[in-house]
């Protein structure tokens, strides 16, 4: 097995490890009672909440990225 092959490998465990960690943080986040709130579903959080995760997601793919380039 060649480098290419092993660090794909380990960023496949790590990139599935870190997604299931935070499905479970945002699933216990759902299960809090809230006051101000009768129920929170996926289906109801803004717009701008999901693209500023999906940009922050990106940044740090980005990140990443450079530190392959530096090597």
């Amino acid at each position: 097995m060649n480098v290419q092959q092993k660090s794909l490998i380990v960023g496949a465990i790590l990139g599935a490890t870190l997604g299931a960690l935070g499905g479970y943080l945002f699933t216990r986040g759902l299960d809090v009672p809230r006051e101000e709130e009768e129920g929170f579903t996926l289906s109801s959080l803004p717009p701008g909440a999901i693209v500023a995760l999906l940009i922050s997601i990106m940044a740090v793919l980005r990140g990443i990225a450079e530190l392959g380039e530096q090597v």
